[in-house]
């Protein structure tokens, strides 16, 4: 019997250390985390090993290019396959993303949570938050207020790149004060900021004032924005890029708008590079041959521009962009409602936004959008963290995101494409694009209604 017994004890502490190891493994849940590969992304991917072993859990990013991710979030959401349980995507997602029904509010997944765990929202850019992750509470009526999507993973802005070589060079300074009568600075409003382009640009020089980002899939459309709401105008009468309806109207043939217009062009001969084909990444290459005084260029891509070569890279300076307004970009944790882990999710992205964790991720190129991460004495070090800050501090809207932000988008690229090859006015640009948008709208509420 006592032979017997002690089988029967070897069994039952076998099986239970073997039940044990398997309970072990099968907790040890993944979140997938899909997002564009830019510095916000690479900043959270950098410190993922510690949040693993305090929580026994995997964190697997994937990072894509813009348009990959992009379009492998509209088919996972789509299809339900439930590919990813965080999606980082942009302002422009999050009227498909709620209106579809695609991803979770995040007042549903946080009840339970501490407060003192999400005291950071009080902390957060409440403009910048307002305009990537709140939305309708009821899109089919928008008199019912507004909700929060989700937290937002990071506050993005356009920051004017310098040159401070050419700024600083004791021959350039004597010769603008001679030609303007006024000391040669780092331009804050928008007649300086021309009067310098002209400055730079000589072709015995071989130099530049500016370098303008005239690309479609965007990059010519959001640089644009700078110059028309920067000058006081809009393309529609309303404060967040995701507010509106078919009747909201449209502002962008105002005398403003026209102005703000015929003043971009006017910055045709100070310009380097092929218009139509710079994008940021090409504009990033440009300025880096030193030849170029100034450029307008989108934050979550300055981290790589001053430490992504070889050495650190000092010779330029960072300011925000002329006059009294920066738009407001970035985007949302999305938390995907085919995710099998939600909970796991939003603590994730919870802890991910104390303060800590948002210095340390800024340190790696994250364009927090936490307000008190600017003030850490370690962060100030980063060249371009004050023109951040200010420019965070003062952001607008100046961004579709609503149902047609990729009508206003296209529409709008395509004839001031046309408008800078001569091929149409500023009147004749503003005018066709109104026009189109206007048209393009009613079919895009049409087809939502329809499937409600």
């Amino acid at each position: 019997m006592k032979y017997f017994g002690s089988i029967r004890w070897l069994f039952i502490i076998t099986t239970t250390l073997l039940v044990g190891c398997n309970d072990l493994t099968s907790k040890k849940v993944t979140l997938t985390i899909l997002g564009e590969n830019s510095s916000n992304l690479q900043a959270m991917q950098a410190l993922k090993g510690g949040y693993e072993k305090k929580n026994n859990i995997k964190i697997e990013f994937k990072p894509n290019t813009f348009e990959d991710a992009f379009n492998k979030a509209n088919q996972d959401f789509a299809n339900k396959t439930g590919l990813y349980d965080i999606v980082l995507e942009y302002n422009f997602s999050l009227s498909s993303f709620v209106r579809n029904g695609y991803v979770y509010n995040i007042n549903d997944l946080t009840e339970n949570i501490p407060e003192n765990q999400t005291s950071f929202e009080n902390d957060l850019f409440q403009n910048a938050w307002q305009e990537v992750g709140y939305y309708y509470k009821n899109p089919s009526d928008p008199k019912k207020g507004v909700i929060k999507i989700g937290y937002p993973f990071a506050s993005n802005t356009m920051i004017m790149v310098y040159n401070k070589a050419m700024f600083n060079d004791a021959q350039n300074r004597n010769s603008y004060r001679k030609k303007y009568n006024e000391d040669l600075v780092v331009p804050t409003n928008w007649n300086q900021y021309k009067k310098v382009a002209e400055f730079f640009t000589s072709t015995e020089k071989n130099t530049y004032g500016v370098c303008l980002q005239g690309a479609a899939g965007g990059w010519l459309y959001y640089e644009y924005c700078s110059f028309l709401f920067g000058m006081g105008g809009k393309v529609f009468d309303k404060d967040r890029g995701w507010e509106g309806t078919v009747n909201t109207p449209l502002t962008i043939t105002s005398p403003t708008a026209i102005t703000a217009t015929k003043f971009y062009k006017s910055l045709k001969p100070y310009n380097a590079g092929n218009y139509s084909t710079i994008d940021v990444n090409e504009q990033i290459k440009l300025v880096k041959n030193g030849n170029i005084a100034m450029a307008f260029v989108w934050s979550d891509y300055l981290y790589n521009f001053v430490y992504g070569d070889e050495k650190y890279d000092d010779r330029f300076g960072f300011a925000p962009i002329p006059g009294e307004k920066s738009g407001l970009a970035g985007g949302c944790f999305y938390i995907n409602k085919q995710s099998k882990h939600p909970q796991e999710a939003v603590k994730y992205i919870i802890d991910l936004l104390q303060k800590p964790n948002q210095v340390a991720l800024a340190r790696k190129g994250l364009c927090s959008a936490l307000k008190s991460v600017y003030d850490d004495p370690e962060v100030q070090k980063i060249p371009y963290a004050n023109a951040l800050n200010a420019s965070l501090q003062r952001g607008v809207y100046m961004f579709e995101a609503g149902p047609e932000s990729d009508l206003v988008s296209q529409t709008l690229t395509n004839y001031l494409q046309q408008f800078w090859d001569d091929k149409l006015t500023a009147e004749e640009a503003l005018s066709k694009a109104k026009n189109d948008i206007e048209k393009g709208r009613i079919n895009i509420f049409k087809a939502l209604n329809n499937t409600k």
